[in-house]
């Protein structure tokens, strides 16, 4: 079976909170669409709801999700509750990722 592409053009505000949600839920983007195309075919209509699964803690999600970006936890600090803080000064699109999604 040969790979074909789909291109979709999307505002990058969309396109950021899409590839968040997808990350949050453990997928690529790729991933998310060929499992909606699939659903889509294999249902012959719109039959699916994708959600987030809501994370243990928002710490332990975060430290998750900079692992998969490959940054080191010990980039970043924590406040007095332990919250992680980024500082946008030292990591902008790091802290721009974390802020908007």
């Amino acid at each position: 079976m040969s790979i074909a592409s789909i291109t979709v053009r999307v505002d990058d505000e969309t396109k950021k909170r899409f590839e968040y949600i997808c990350d949050e839920i453990g997928l690529t983007p790729t991933a998310a669409i060929n499992t909606f195309i699939r659903a889509v075919l294999r249902e012959n209509g719109i039959p699916i709801s994708l959600k987030k699964i809501d994370p243990i803690s928002k710490n332990e999600w975060m430290k998750a999700a900079l692992h998969r970006k490959g940054i080191p936890i010990e980039t970043v600090e924590a406040d007095e509750h332990s919250n992680i803080k980024i500082d946008k000064e030292k990591h902008p699109d790091l802290h721009d990722w974390v802020v908007k999604g």
